[in-house]
């Protein structure tokens, strides 16, 4: 017959009597888990020191659907889809109850178009940058591998090392002086993303590859005045029409 577990809390053997001595307001412990670096920033105040009061919204934006299939970064344009998708995420950061205060994007091709027609809606004189770290890239060996295998060491060291500084520089609490909370636009990759997504929250970074976002999905990330991070949203589609929703 097939083997059947014995139902907890019932019958007569061990499991049942070590269950009925445990004090039922017992709390768990947290000993063996996962200790939270709470300064991950190196920008934790120290007592005495003045304190965070807002916090900081990153909106990160994969670009369009893009000529995958090209050889060259210059090549690998968007789509008539990925521009109908840009325009698209476009109108919805303009419609949000925030001002932007900044837009930050890769200088990759298909990024900086899918920026550019993001800036069209967004008014004038809304800063810029442009961040080489953030281009596509394998910011570590993922577990599972992917079909491609293993990575070879010295790419996950250059894309690594370089995605990274970007990271450390867009992911930090807020100043004492900073009095209300910011928004900034992200504008990058998928690989990248999916890495920040898995480094902000202090899970194995390994895991990034076990997450898929879409083409102009927006993954939106808070560091609030402590310091704690919350996704409050991940690859959202919600404002893309069914036929706009595409991964490759």
């Amino acid at each position: 017959p097939p083997f059947c577990p014995p139902a907890r809390g019932k019958g007569g053997g061990e499991a049942s009597k070590e269950e009925g001595n445990k004090d039922p307001n017992a709390l768990v412990d947290i000993s063996k888990l996962q200790v939270y670096d709470r300064n991950w920033d190196g920008r934790a105040p120290k007592e005495g020191d003045p304190k965070p009061k807002a916090s900081r919204f990153l909106i990160l934006v994969r670009h369009g659907q893009y000529l995958d299939t090209k050889k060259t970064d210059a090549e690998r344009v968007l789509t008539s889809t990925g521009r109908q998708q840009a325009r698209v995420v476009g109108r919805r950061i303009a419609d949000m109850p925030y001002e932007v205060d900044r837009v930050v994007v890769s200088d990759m091709a298909r990024a900086q178009e899918t920026f550019d027609l993001i800036m069209k809606v967004l008014p004038d004189g809304t800063p810029t940058h442009v961040m080489h770290g953030l281009r596509e890239g394998r910011p570590c060996q993922p577990i599972p591998p992917s079909r491609s295998g293993i990575f070879k060491q010295s790419s996950v060291d250059r894309d690594g090392a370089r995605i990274d500084d970007a990271y450390h520089e867009l992911f930090h609490r807020s100043s004492p002086e900073q009095d209300k909370d910011s928004h900034e636009v992200v504008v990058c990759h998928a690989n990248v993303i999916r890495y920040y997504i898995c480094k902000a929250l202090q899970v194995p970074t390994e895991a990034w590859l076990r997450m898929g976002l879409a083409h102009c999905s927006c993954t939106v990330i808070e560091i609030k005045p402590s310091g704690l991070v919350s996704v409050r949203a991940m690859g959202d589609t919600h404002y893309l029409p069914p036929h706009l929703v595409t991964y490759v």
